[in-house]
């Protein structure tokens, strides 16, 4: 039993908070799905407003609309509500940075609605990482995650200064975004993207958009087995896509793109890194459970286990780079 003393400092409000934290997701969910933040930039400031066009129900909609400015998304003077500047610059639809692709969809609150499911059988409410789902599941997320990570790759593009006209591989590439920052920054560079061919459509436009398709081979594949040569890379980038793996692909994996890439070539890894303890940061401990749901033998690594894995696979001098993100990127090279 506790001290009587740390026992009356004891309340169970952040049991509470945790518990309702799913509010504040619904919110913002509700409130994207219902194109609230839209609306508003287009000029409809009133529940009333709001209400006809989005054919809602006024009572619902005000409250939803309140509870969004008590959440910091929307600012309120009299009966009309403004976005506050986080909503204006990511949530309203058509703009460049619009993050509501993955918010849109009910996949995360679906898949997580099952996570005790999962803990009891280990298995995931779905395997996103596998055809066909795969091909349904990312293209909506791979939008929203190119707003978020193309800061992040901009500042590993300045830290890696690839040689002119290296030749790069961009394993699970989505939209491109960690590439692109590589391939705008030299325009000599080529890119060789993997992914799957629904995927791979997005990358185009991505890499069209940033006038850098010409520098760009589209390869549709996975990465368990599509072939990948041999010593035909400077560089190889694995960006949030070794997660949904299992150690023993991952094994495979890396002797491939050791194989692949030429000597004294690079392999970087961008993911969500624990501690050595798994004891934090939270967020990595909590997409591992999002790993859980998700994918049947996926999960996040230590820098430890890296080390150990790229070591064994053939590569030297390996280091971390911040890039302002969740975790640093992870850079070996090929001896």
């Amino acid at each position: 039993m506790p001290h009587s003393q740390d026992a009356a400092a004891l309340t169970p409000q952040p049991l509470q908070e945790m518990q309702f934290a799913m509010a504040a997701t619904r919110v913002l969910t509700s409130a994207v799905q219902l194109h609230v933040f839209t609306h508003i930039a287009g000029g409809r400031r009133t529940v009333a407003a709001v209400a006809a066009a989005e054919q809602a129900d006024p009572r619902g909609l005000r409250m939803l609309l309140d509870a969004a400015v008590g959440l910091g998304l929307l600012r309120k003077s009299g009966p009309e509500y403004a976005l506050a500047p986080l909503s204006a610059r990511y949530l309203v639809a058509g703009e460049p940075d619009y993050l509501g692709y993955a918010i849109e969809t009910e996949h995360l609150w679906q898949s997580w609605s099952h996570l005790t499911e999962a803990v009891r059988n280990g298995r995931p409410y779905r395997a996103v990482n596998r055809q066909p789902v795969a091909e349904s599941f990312f293209p909506g997320l791979v939008r929203s995650l190119h707003v978020q990570n193309r800061q992040p790759a901009e500042r590993l593009a300045l830290a890696l200064r690839p040689r002119a006209g290296s030749r790069v591989l961009d394993v699970g590439c989505g939209s491109g975004v960690w590439s692109l920052a590589l391939a705008r920054a030299d325009r000599s560079l080529r890119v060789c993207a993997l992914d799957f061919a629904p995927v791979l459509e997005l990358t185009r436009e991505y890499a069209q958009a940033a006038q850098a398709a010409a520098q760009y081979e589209f390869r549709a594949g996975n990465l368990r087995s599509t072939e990948l040569g041999c010593e035909q890379y400077d560089l190889a980038l694995l960006a949030n896509i070794v997660h949904s793996e299992d150690e023993a692909t991952l094994d495979q994996l890396f002797s491939r793109i050791r194989q692949a890439l030429r000597p004294g070539g690079r392999i970087v890894i961008v993911d969500m890194l624990p501690n050595d303890e798994r004891s934090g940061p939270v967020f990595p401990l909590l997409f591992a459970l999002n790993m859980l749901v998700n994918t049947e033998q996926g999960g996040v690594y230590t820098l430890q286990e890296y080390r150990t894995w790229l070591q064994a696979a053939g590569f030297t001098a390996i280091d971390t780079v911040e890039i302002g993100s969740h975790s640093p990127a992870i850079v070996a090279q090929r001896n």
